[in-house]
């Protein structure tokens, strides 16, 4: 518990730090649109989704908020997600067959392991709708060998996710 919670604190930390001296959070999407081009921020979001959801998807969302047709870029994050989920379970699958990362990923994430194990597609629908690491519960999904036709079905709510978030995170912000 006081780990969750020093987590949390650096988080909150970290955020008031680049709100206060380094640039305000309601203008990330701004400095994103005008100092990259989209097709870079793409790429980039697709990596992070698939090496673990280092990133949270909402400030993706935020990046499209200024640009035209948005939704349509809130599709694309959506399928950019879901790919880098079937990324991140081919990564799964191919750390299954590497006992030594193997063994460390299954005492680091015993909790999941053990969910993905005892739910199933429920867990793992749990975790593309929710904030959950999406992309970690997949790489699990895949050292775990569950079904890939079950897994490619049930992330398709990682879509749906992105269309159900991005009025609520525009509302906020």
């Amino acid at each position: 518990m006081l780990k969750v919670l020093a987590i949390i604190g650096i988080i909150i930390l970290a955020v008031w730090i680049l709100n206060t001296f380094i640039i305000q959070v309601s203008e990330i999407p701004n400095y994103l649109i005008e100092n990259f081009r989209p097709e870079v921020v793409l790429m980039f979001f697709l990596l992070t989704e698939s090496l673990g959801g280092l990133i949270p998807p909402d400030f993706f969302i935020l990046w499209v908020s200024e640009m035209q047709s948005f939704y349509l870029w809130v599709g694309m994050l959506g399928i950019l997600s879901y790919i880098g989920g079937m990324h991140a379970y081919v990564l799964g699958w191919i750390i299954n067959k590497i006992p030594r990362i193997r063994n460390k990923l299954e005492k680091l994430y015993a909790n999941h392991l053990d969910k993905i194990k005892r739910w199933g597609g429920v867990f793992i629908a749990i975790a593309a709708l929710f904030p959950l690491p999406y992309a970690t519960v997949c790489t699990l999904a895949g050292v775990l060998k569950y079904p890939v036709k079950r897994l490619s079905f049930i992330g398709l709510l990682r879509v749906a996710r992105f269309f159900l978030y991005a009025p609520i995170v525009l509302g906020v912000i």
